[in-house]
């Protein structure tokens, strides 16, 4: 199976079993065919190609029971494996496919449920497909392919409809229809569900559909938020760095991967420039990036009226993100998140922003921290600061007044020269995009060019670009053989002529910290040989033997 489209851990997948075309998320009916599953006398066998899996008597230790069993390896990479897991899962390695053969006790477990599957497709890698019995309906399919899960059958859409029950994305409802005639309702529902889920893989959008349907039952709610909580790490590993426009239009959209890894990357990897004394709390705005919208654009001539804008750092408060320094404005998610704005802030983004906010203050060295926000000091409450926002930060006296604090505050300071300011802006860009030790990325180095299309150079020559279409630092070869050095996103390949993309095949090793869309340099006998865009996570290229590594941009000759 190769990986055609992926979003977090749910993916689509497309190959053969035993000759015939299949694709992923996978629906194995019940016909007697293969791929699918034969059932008869109560007993069930899974059907997969030529081979024929048992599933197992009705009569084996529940999950309540703490029994473990270890995994049962069959023909054709066929693993079947029973909850909870065994401790060793060592039998799993080259499994195409695993069934986890009790599955459906999880279906009044959610918060056991996302962390089995967390767990399972954590320890098991990216190579197998995983297959749930009895467990996906309608509403939770999603879920479940955002969870792991690439192969389903028809059970539980046929049992409900025994019980008079339709099962529709949004939830169950009573019906008096006949049982056979539900079957088929359900059955159409879910291929219509799946057709949804497969659309918004392949665009990047899943967890947005997940969102929507977590509200669909508690159970679902639960195992979502218990995902978020205890599964972030599987999560965010296949989390790409860079993406399209999404919405976050729910209280859970607050723990995406993707929202909480920069969260995470503002506390551990960012640090702010060192030269600006004073930090300027501003409100977010609808269009992104911010600069583009008519009300930054209003703060930034407030701001940079005079020679101090130099010393002032500008800092976006905004949910789901907490803090967006105006240099990071252009990465992903900062430029690509849409969220529904009332004027009010709830509990937990207040506290989040809040939070956030005084861990940045109190790890960057600034002399003075004006708040420009106008929320009534929800948002920055114990902070000490100066308010010039007046209750309205984007009429024109509020602007003044920020413009009047500012020159008061920088008066006392030497003005920063232009490259200085620059350089230590780009620093802290480079520090959030590879983590703090890549300071050898930027010796000797120059910034010239207009914001945001800056030029990162040695003299005359070239070190990275930063420009909006990327929001971040794209690496030449001059700045991958820095990167080498700095022993960050490097991706060791076998010795062979590099003539366009990279594939895991020809991948020896790779930095585990790669993420999807980061920039990487391909070393080859200890040398550059290539930068370029990583297409998987630096576990995956390792591992796997299918699919691209990375999409080369320049390559030594």
């Amino acid at each position: 199976m190769e990986v055609i489209h992926r979003s977090s851990l749910a993916r689509v997948c497309a190959g053969k079993v035993a000759g015939e075309e299949v694709d992923t998320p996978m629906a194995l009916s019940q016909v007697g065919s293969a791929p699918g599953l034969s059932i008869s006398d109560g007993s069930a066998e899974l059907l997969w190609g030529e081979v024929r899996v048992p599933l197992g008597p009705k009569l084996r230790p529940p999950i309540s029971s703490g029994r473990t069993t270890p995994p049962a390896i069959h023909d054709g990479g066929i693993a079947v494996t029973r909850l909870p897991l065994a401790k060793d899962l060592g039998a799993l390695d080259g499994a195409e496919l695993i069934v986890v053969e009790n599955a459906f006790e999880l279906r009044r477990e959610p918060a056991m449920m996302a962390e089995a599957l967390g767990s399972l497709r954590r320890r098991a890698g990216s190579r197998p497909l995983i297959y749930v019995p009895g467990l996906a309906e309608p509403s939770n399919l999603a879920l479940l392919c955002y969870m792991g899960v690439d192969v389903y059958d028809e059970g539980l859409l046929r049992a409900m409809a025994s019980r008079g029950l339709m099962l529709r994305p949004e939830g169950v409802l009573a019906s008096d229809a006949a049982p056979q005639e539900l079957e088929g309702m359900n059955i159409e529902e879910m291929a219509e569900e799946r057709e949804l889920v497969r659309a918004f893989i392949a665009s990047g959008r899943l967890r947005e559909l997940v969102d929507q349907r977590a509200a669909s039952s508690p159970a679902n709610a639960v195992a979502l938020r218990v995902f978020d909580a205890r599964c972030y790490g599987v999560a965010e590993e296949q989390t790409p760095v860079t993406g399209g426009m999404f919405r976050c239009n729910t209280p859970q959209s607050l723990h995406r991967p993707d929202v909480e890894r920069h969260r995470r990357r503002m506390n551990d990897r960012y640090s702010a420039p060192a030269h600006k004394k004073v930090a300027v709390l501003l409100p977010c705005s609808a269009r992104k990036p911010y600069h583009a919208s008519r009300s930054h654009r209003r703060f930034i001539e407030a701001i940079r009226s005079g020679p101090h804008f130099s010393l002032v750092h500008e800092i976006i408060l905004t949910s789901p993100l907490g803090l967006v320094p105006r240099e990071l404005e252009t990465f992903y998610p900062a430029a690509q998140y849409d969220i529904p704005v009332s004027g009010r802030w709830s509990a937990e983004e207040v506290e989040m922003v809040n939070g956030m906010l005084r861990h940045h203050l109190a790890a960057n060295e600034y002399d003075h921290v004006v708040s420009h926000v106008g929320d009534g000091g929800q948002l920055t409450a114990g902070i000490d600061l100066i308010d010039s926002s007046g209750g309205d930060p984007g009429s024109d006296a509020s602007l003044s007044e920020l413009d009047s604090v500012l020159r008061g505050l920088c008066a006392d300071y030497g003005p920063v020269p232009a490259q200085q300011d620059r350089l230590g802006t780009v620093r802290s860009m480079i520090g959030y995009q590879f983590g703090r030790g890549v300071e050898s990325l930027l010796d000797n180095a120059t910034v010239s060019g207009k914001y945001p299309y800056w030029k990162i150079m040695d003299g005359k020559e070239q070190i990275a670009m930063h420009t909006p279409d990327r929001g971040m630092a794209s690496l030449t070869l001059e700045g991958g053989a820095r990167l080498l050095r700095a022993g960050v996103n490097v991706v060791s390949c076998e010795d062979f002529q590099i003539k366009g993309s990279i594939f895991a095949v020809g991948v020896k090793d790779a930095d585990p910290a790669i993420r999807i869309g980061d920039e990487v340099v391909v070393e080859q006998n200890g040398r550059p040989a290539a930068t370029g865009v990583a297409q998987a996570c630096g576990r995956d290229m390792r591992d796997l033997d299918r699919g691209a590594a990375v999409k080369v941009r320049h390559k030594a000759r």
